[in-house]
């Protein structure tokens, strides 16, 4: 005889949020969580990106992992997280004070956390001569799995190859050319010869990629003083 499963697993909506599409999500159980736990003790932080992906696209229906972006995951993780551990988390503040700088456990509600899609995407750069270079957002695949990105020394590589992640194809009168099917070397040498005017463009687009975000206002427990603080980004949720 079989051992019986002890659990029917609840399934709950979701929106993908890059896309708008409605599908399904279910909490991650113990043998994904084991998972998620063996890779957080190993200090690899590919190998939490991998296991959070892994698990996403275990407990979501219809999701592709080469199709979600940044944002799309950190969303959808922190609602996997809500469901299957509970709905908050506590991380150490420091408080804002110079003279004080005392850490204060402040409780955060998941459920609070926002991601604000713009309607207008200004994705469109126009580039003169009947050229429009067409950005993306990147996806969590790609990022986790960039060298560039991965072995970076500065701000500055991170930001160019971000940038490069952004390039989806380039309109060029009836031509429609797709960066993705272009060799490397011609992309670089491509991104090379741009303006300072145009880069700047690029930039500020890969600059203003959507993040979940929350405004969390705790009081310090030595000096009494109120503080203000915008966590930005899935890290600083789970520190």
């Amino acid at each position: 005889m079989a051992l019986p499963k002890l659990n029917n697993t609840p399934y709950y909506d979701i929106v993908i949020p890059s896309t708008g599409e409605k599908t399904r999500f279910r909490p991650y159980l113990v043998k994904e969580e084991k998972v998620l736990l063996i890779a957080a003790e190993s200090g690899d932080s590919r190998s939490m990106s991998e296991a959070m992906l892994n698990i996403v696209c275990e407990c979501v229906e219809t999701v592709d992992k080469n199709k979600l972006t940044v944002f799309d995951l950190d969303y959808l993780f922190i609602k996997l997280r809500t469901k299957a551990v509970g709905e908050s988390t506590s991380i150490m503040m420091t408080c804002s004070d110079i003279d004080c700088g005392e850490e204060t456990e402040v409780k955060v509600e998941l459920a609070n956390v926002a991601l604000d899609i713009p309607e207008n995407k200004n994705n469109m750069i126009e580039l003169g001569d009947d050229m429009i270079l067409e950005l993306k957002w990147p996806t969590y695949y790609d990022v986790i799995n960039d060298k560039i990105i991965n072995n970076a020394e500065s701000n500055t590589e991170i930001m160019y190859q971000t940038v490069m992640l952004c390039l989806n194809a380039l309109h060029i009168k009836d031509e429609r050319m797709i960066f993705a099917d272009e060799p490397v070397e011609d992309v670089i040498e491509f991104i090379g010869s741009l303006t300072t005017d145009q880069f700047q463009k690029l930039s500020e687009y890969a600059n203003n990629i959507p993040m979940v975000n929350q405004e969390v206002n705790f009081k310090c427990q030595k000096c009494d003083s109120d503080n203000k603080l915008n966590l930005n980004g899935i890290n600083s949720f789970f520190l």
